[in-house]
């Protein structure tokens, strides 16, 4: 029976779950209340459209893709947008039938998908039309990646497979082992100078070769630790970062570490428990742990630059990072821009009353693309002069 269905089981026996077990960093005490700014930068809406459908909580992996001028997002209920970023104009829309729950990215012009029934579906960028699906071993809960013409897929029961981008088709399998008890999520593959890059359940990173899915190297980030098996968690669901030859990773409830990209040698390790992914830009590493708390890492040693504890369980998403400031979303629809440099808080804006999942989207020229819950898609930006 599926480690995710026994952990069902555990939070039906007494612990209060919504959506990736948010229940292991739900707070006792009330979300941080709205901080307040000193002269607030102001944000400019450049467009908004509703997409369709829902993105539910328990969905955080449905978040907009941008390719070339046009940005791509999807919805649990099926729905694929193409929207274009210049304006905010729709060109396409279609309905998939299918529960899509993550995706989609973007890469030679082909939009990827994964499903809650284990497909992987291949759009084309142009239209929306269906090129191919291929049906997975297990539910696709983190964003199916291509590059040289392979495409890797994570399913959730320890598979990663690479797949023909053109086609479909099936070039290899990696198998790794599911603990008993995992947070119901999957980082997704970064794909890097020939290698896919994968964070797994039992707190370890691996490289494999996209040509043929051999293994390079294969690390420990953080060894399970605890009497529990609750305790013992320490999944990497967040995508790593990759920057200047060092691969940056980040567990549950164990360490965040950066690694040699070629060797898989650690470089530096700290203690924290994050789900989300991280981001690396210049000489730091950003990251948002399980409770909110926004820290910027130096990238060479991992020792803290700053701290934000102003948006404490306000349940915030991954970071991203726009021109010279971090951005990050919350369960309550707010957006916040963050001076990188500080930490500090410069300008908020509301996008999305359902609440934000998604990781915000830095498209360029300090335009931020947010998909919210209930299917609201807008581009932001602080206002310039």
């Amino acid at each position: 029976m599926k480690a995710r269905f026994w952990l069902m089981i555990v939070l039906m026996l007494g612990l209060s779950a919504c959506g990736r077990l948010n229940w292991l960093s739900k707070p006792v005490e009330p979300p941080a209340p709205l901080p307040k700014i000193d002269s607030p930068l102001s944000v400019e809406s450049l467009w908004s459209l509703d997409v369709g459908g829902k993105s539910e909580e328990r969905f955080p992996y449905l978040a907009p893709a941008i390719g070339g001028d046009r940005v791509f997002a999807a919805s649990a209920d099926g729905h694929v947008v193409a929207v274009a970023l210049n304006g905010g104009k729709q060109l396409w829309a279609v309905k998939t039938g299918t529960r899509i729950s993550a995706g989609p990215s973007w890469t030679e012009d082909t939009l990827l998908l994964g499903t809650l029934d284990g497909e992987v579906l291949a759009l084309a960028a142009n239209d929306g039309s269906v090129r191919w699906r291929r049906q997975m071993s297990g539910e696709v809960l983190a964003t199916p990646r291509g590059d040289q013409g392979v495409v890797v897929v994570r399913t959730l029961d320890g598979r990663v497979t690479g797949l023909n981008l053109a086609d479909g088709s099936s070039r290899w399998v990696y198998e790794s082992t599911v603990p008993s008890l995992t947070l119901r999520g999957t980082g997704a593959p970064l794909l890097e100078n020939g290698f896919a890059m994968v964070g797994l359940d039992n707190g370890k990173v691996i490289a494999l070769r996209l040509t043929d899915g051999r293994l390079a190297w294969e690390e420990t980030v953080a060894v399970p630790a605890g009497r529990s098996e609750v305790e013992r968690l320490v999944d990497v669901d967040g995508d790593p970062a990759v920057l200047a030859g060092g691969l940056f990773v980040v567990t549950f409830q164990g360490k965040a570490a950066g690694f040699d990209l070629r060797t898989g040698r650690r470089v530096w390790d700290r203690p924290t428990s994050s789900y989300q992914s991280l981001v690396a830009s210049r000489e730091e590493i950003y990251q948002v742990d399980d409770k909110s708390r926004i820290s910027a890492l130096e990238l060479k040693t991992g020792n803290p630059l700053w701290t934000q504890e102003a948006l404490l369980r306000r349940d915030l998403t991954a970071p991203a990072l726009s021109e010279n400031r971090l951005v990050v979303a919350d369960a309550e629809g707010y957006v916040f821009w963050l001076d990188r440099e500080t930490g500090q808080v410069m300008a908020q804006d509301r996008v999305d009353r359902q609440g934000i999942s998604a990781r915000p989207l830095a498209t360029g020229n300090g335009v931020v693309v947010i998909q919210g819950r209930g299917g609201r898609l807008a581009a932001l930006r602080i206002r310039r002069g």
